[in-house]
């Protein structure tokens, strides 16, 4: 079939206008993202989980960084970051303490979006991605609420008695409105890997997370 130079010119014509449509289409944008996250961080071991559950609070934290996405054709595109992400674990015993444990991780988000809603100005597009993320620093921060006397201290990932889990990987799902240069987004992230090496103390990071993508070429 392809040996007839008829198929093979209708053939390549055929390929030659999806490329140049896909080229026309299809746009690159740099920008700059800020954005608040809520963090809920969960125990891998069941009975610890049990105990915190009742006591433990969103933890608010920063997510900040950059973004390229790269639009493919009329609805779908793909986007790539590199973020500063503030996460962790936040519990609160009434008139007791207030307990924190702040996990800051680098984080490579890939992600693939579709849009559902558009117009000339605007859309609406929901995005489902994973990420992979390094856990850069954290502390461990106790306040008495009788006496606000509080202690704190930076994790020592050089422990010889504890052994760290610094990698975390996962998945996220979300919805972004785009208008112009500025997109809102809406974000929950789910951790797959636990924090620790012992599965007693491993938490894993869910977070919630919302702010704006502001891109400055396009």
């Amino acid at each position: 079939m392809f040996s007839n130079p008829f198929f093979m010119k209708l053939s390549f014509s055929i390929f030659f206008l999806i490329v140049v449509n896909t080229s026309l289409l299809s746009q690159t944008s740099f920008g700059i993202k800020a954005g608040l996250n809520l963090s809920k961080a969960i125990y891998s071991n069941e009975y610890n989980e049990q105990l915190v559950d009742p006591i433990r609070k969103l933890k608010p934290g920063i997510v900040a960084g950059f973004v390229i996405n790269h639009q493919l054709n009329e609805v779908i595109s793909v986007q790539a970051e590199v973020l500063y992400s503030q996460k962790g674990l936040k519990t609160e015993q009434a008139s007791l303490y207030k307990y924190v444990n702040s996990m800051n991780y680098i984080e490579i988000p890939f992600s693939g979006q579709y849009s559902i809603i558009q117009n000339k100005y605007s859309k609406l597009s929901i995005l489902i991605g994973g990420y992979g993320a390094y856990w850069t620093d954290g502390k461990y921060k106790r306040t008495y609420l009788i006496t606000s006397e509080t202690t704190s201290y930076s994790v020592d990932f050089n422990s010889e008695d504890y052994e760290y889990n610094r990698i975390d990987a996962g998945i996220f799902i979300g919805t972004e409105f785009t208008k112009e240069q500025i997109e809102f987004f809406i974000r929950y992230t789910h951790s797959m890997l636990g924090s620790s090496k012992e599965n007693a103390d491993a938490l894993s990071n869910h977070v919630f997370s919302i702010g704006i993508n502001y891109f400055i070429f396009q």
